[in-house]
């Protein structure tokens, strides 16, 4: 699985309440925001829960040459939207 490095702020009654939690389960701070997450994952709406490649702008990652204007005009080209 590929990882992404994450800094974030917490306050110190906040880290030091994952601190006590990451001993209690023998694991480390890191470890306790991990699985936080995969608990909160499922309780997502379906919406939000999609998968990010069923987004057509999925399908036209990295760089290449497109139509003028696609900054401004995106939603069209992308999605099939009229130009308003």
């Amino acid at each position: 699985m590929a990882k992404k490095r994450l800094n974030i702020e917490l306050s110190t009654e906040h880290y030091e309440a994952l601190r006590k939690q990451a001993s209690a389960k023998g694991t480390t701070v890191s470890g306790v925001i991990r699985q936080l997450i995969e608990k909160s994952r499922d309780h997502l709406p379906k919406e939000v829960a999609k998968s990010y490649r069923s987004d057509p702008l999925y399908g036209r990652r990295g760089s290449f040459d497109g139509p003028p204007y696609l900054a401004e005009k995106h939603d069209q080209y992308l999605y099939g939207r009229p130009p308003e």
